[in-house]
């Protein structure tokens, strides 16, 4: 049986390593290509190279099956203290460079993971449907709208293009980094809780979505081994909480702690729904009572 071949960028930080450990763990031998990682991903399917991917993916990563193309900046450029025109460079100058890679080498697929974020909270009164058109201006909204039309333009027809957007992740190994210094409201909520705080809960409530990232190297590997489907798809779970219900859910299997009203700064977007593709229906997304269950395992192991 031939050995599949995967690279991955971004994959020193929180969704990249799950990919990498995922993939790994499907038999995928992987290069994780970051310019720094959090915990080096310790599996003898994975193979880490530290590099500056905005100088170019170093030659010697040889030539690979699959492209996942999932280094990013989220941290917004106030707090990295650089312009909006820096930000928007320091996320589309890798993505160029991973792309002259992939025009070269041909991979049968190319992954862009993008997001939700491309979205404005204008965009929907309820579910973010693939069918709404994005209209999110962040600097961060803006290079990852600009990828989502970048990467089908510069391949050819000898890779497929897979454009995926994920919303909301909670999942193992999430802590914050330079390039993602604020961490999910599920993260903040459980070190609230193991401290012993109560759980901040906006007084607006919102409703999300929400993905164990765990799940998104068996999803993503669904979506490869499907028919490209020609528009961004949205990989996301069917797991919608609100903030305090999901609060709520982390107080109960911790104990002692209790969701805590705060103010509310801003809308957030409404969830995003799932995009219905073959690949992934009757797929089995970890439940968010399960993946907690997990997390909190975790912890009592280590």
């Amino acid at each position: 049986m031939t050995e599949k071949r995967v690279l991955v960028t971004g994959a020193g930080g929180f969704v990249g390593r799950a990919l990498a450990l995922g993939l790994a763990d499907l038999g995928w031998r992987v290069i994780a290509l970051d310019r720094a990682f959090d915990t080096a991903p310790e599996d003898e399917g994975i193979r880490s190279v530290t590099a500056e991917l905005s100088h170019g993916v170093p030659t010697d990563v040889s030539e690979v099956d699959l492209v996942v193309h999932a280094a990013w900046v989220t941290t917004d450029p106030g707090a990295l203290g650089v312009t909006h025109a820096d930000h928007v460079a320091q996320n589309l100058r890798p993505l160029l460079a991973v792309l002259e890679y992939a025009a070269r080498t041909s991979p049968a697929a190319f992954v862009f993971l993008s997001s939700s974020g491309v979205f404005a909270a204008e965009d929907a009164t309820e579910g973010l449907t693939d069918a709404h058109d994005p209209t999110g201006s962040s600097p961060y909204a803006a290079a990852k709208r600009a990828g989502e039309l970048l990467v089908p333009a510069a391949l050819d027809e000898r890779t497929a293009i897979h454009v995926v957007r994920l919303g909301y992740l909670f999942g193992p190994g999430e802590v914050g980094r330079p390039s993602r210094q604020a961490v999910s409201p599920v993260a903040g909520w459980l070190e609230a809780a193991r401290d012993g705080r109560p759980l901040s809960v906006r007084s607006d409530d919102p409703p999300r979505d929400w993905t164990f990232t765990s799940d998104l190297a068996a999803a993503l590997e669904r979506v490869v081994d499907g028919s490209a489907a020609g528009r961004p798809v949205h990989l996301a779970s069917p797991h919608v909480f609100s903030d305090r219900a999901f609060a709520t859910l982390i107080a109960s299997q911790v104990g002692g702690v209790a969701p805590a009203t705060s103010p509310a700064s801003g809308r957030v977007k409404p969830p995003m729904v799932p995009s219905d593709i073959p690949a992934l229906r009757g797929f089995g997304w970890t439940d968010p009572a399960a993946g907690v269950q997990a997390l909190l395992a975790e912890e009592v192991v280590t």
